[in-house]
């Protein structure tokens, strides 16, 4: 604009100079004035200085402003660091000053929104919840990271795509379709496969530009697993309190009503009480240290321990258990295992529940080996079996309580069978002390108990 108006200067002081020039040919042509051939040359020559200076000044003033609508134009292309040198006549100068000065609060005010602007993409990529917003049509105008990771899809591959195509769901796409149209908070409950629950809250976006509605989707899964463990917990605690209750009761009765009478048999009734209560008090002993472990209300007793003496204690106290069953029982643990703190007497009982699980589900002629070995920064024990190993399904929940993997062991076993606590204890055991536990199995090949423990620290 600047430059064009340059050239409309330029051209009417050309044209100027033409018209002045006309006039004194028309007055020469005339006589006008009994103008004298050099006075006429004189003035030809003033007039035509002086539109060359018009000219001049005209280019003069106009070369700042070109440049001003040059780094306007920069600027506006987002170039930053452009500036308009300051021109030495006062006027233009405070024009390119007050240029310049707009140029940089213009880039500060775009600084400060680009900062704000990745602040907030920061925020909501590392929030927990997965959110997607989508335009008037339903298509997707933005989403965070998690909305990446929930929806299995790059950000690119998301954008501009209809959200049910990532996530086809009737009930989401008609709360989407409500919050954008009808401008209500919509809420909908989403089940997934591999029992993935989404609780999606879709809310209308009042001036948000493209932005019409938000989806925020939030993980239920960890929670309704937690509510299925609780009930499975009480379902399970009721379970093993009612075998052994009924059965005492039905010992009761069969007294009762004459057994007494017979010595012999009321000595058997009898002995078949005090199991169910020997089982009711180990039940009820095992739930109250399991609590005590999980509220921290038992606190470990600190303390340096020799491993390969805890696992050596441990295999002799059932070894004759596993001699009476003709199972081989043997223990390879080197004795400069690295030092460890913890409290040995329940890092014993850790070892005595792997070990007579093993020793219970492993048939005669079996063998059970229990191993130690230093390994990355820590000491790594493992009691593996010849028994009938575990089933694939229930590897994943062998260490929750009350839950009885050996279903299907039980059927090569005349063991009773015990409470489902043992493993649970396990586990909070040995992560208390700071460790892991994990089991490995091969259906009808037996299985391999492990937990791993920190070695002490040297200080």
């Amino acid at each position: 604009m600047l430059a064009d108006l340059g050239r409309r200067l330029v051209l009417a002081h050309a044209l100027l100079l033409a018209a002045l020039v006309s006039v004194l040919g028309v007055l020469i042509g005339l006589g006008v004035a009994g103008l004298a051939g050099v006075d006429l040359a004189v003035v030809t020559a003033a007039v035509a200085g002086a539109a060359l200076i018009s000219v001049t000044l005209t280019l003069a003033t106009l070369r700042p402003l070109g440049r001003v609508a040059e780094v306007a134009r920069a600027v506006a292309r987002g170039e930053p660091g452009r500036r308009v040198e300051t021109p030495r006549r006062q006027a233009l100068s405070e024009l390119v000053e007050a240029f310049n000065q707009m140029v940089e609060r213009l880039e500060q005010q775009a600084a400060t929104a680009s900062s704000d602007r990745d602040r907030l993409a920061a925020a909501l990529d590392s929030g927990i919840d997965a959110l997607v917003a989508v335009d008037a049509e339903g298509r997707v105008a933005f989403a965070n990271a998690t909305a990446e990771e929930l929806l299995q899809r790059t950000r690119s591959e998301l954008l501009g795509q209809p959200l049910a195509f990532a996530l086809a769901d009737e009930q989401l796409v008609e709360a989407l379709r409500s919050a954008r149209e009808d401008g209500h908070r919509e809420r909908c409950l989403i089940e997934r496969p591999n029992r993935q629950y989404l609780q999606v809250v879709a809310t209308p976006i009042a001036g948000g530009g493209d932005w019409a509605a938000l989806a925020v989707f939030h993980d239920l899964s960890d929670a309704r697993r937690v509510e299925q463990v609780r009930r499975d917990f009480i379902a399970n605690v009721s379970h093993e309190l009612r075998t052994p209750l009924a059965s005492i009761k039905s010992v009761i009765e069969t007294l009762e009503a004459g057994a007494l009478a017979d010595a012999e048999v009321a000595r058997s009734f009898l002995s078949r009480a005090d199991a169910e209560i020997d089982r009711l008090a180990q039940l009820v002993e095992e739930l109250l240290e399991l609590s005590r472990i999980e509220s921290g209300e038992l606190p470990l007793a600190r303390r340096p321990v020799v491993l390969q003496e805890v696992l050596s204690n441990a295999v002799e106290r059932l070894r004759p258990q596993a001699e009476r069953k003709g199972v081989r029982l043997t223990l390879e643990a080197p004795a400069d295992l690295p030092p460890m703190s913890g409290d040995a007497e329940r890092l014993e009982r850790v070892a005595l529940n792997l070990i007579q699980n093993a020793i219970k589900f492993t048939p005669a002629s079996g063998a059970v080996v229990v191993s130690a070995a230093a390994e990355a920064g820590g000491v790594t024990v493992r009691v593996a079996d010849s028994g009938a190993g575990i089933a694939p399904e229930d590897l994943p929940r062998v260490f929750e309580r009350f839950y009885k993997a050996d279903r299907a062991r039980a059927q090569r076993s005349d063991e009773p069978r015990g409470t489902g606590l043992g493993l649970a204890i396990v586990k909070h055991t040995v992560e208390a002390h700071g460790g892991q536990v994990g089991v490995e199995s091969v259906f009808g090949r037996g299985a391999t108990f492990r937990f791993s423990l920190p070695a002490a620290n040297p200080s």
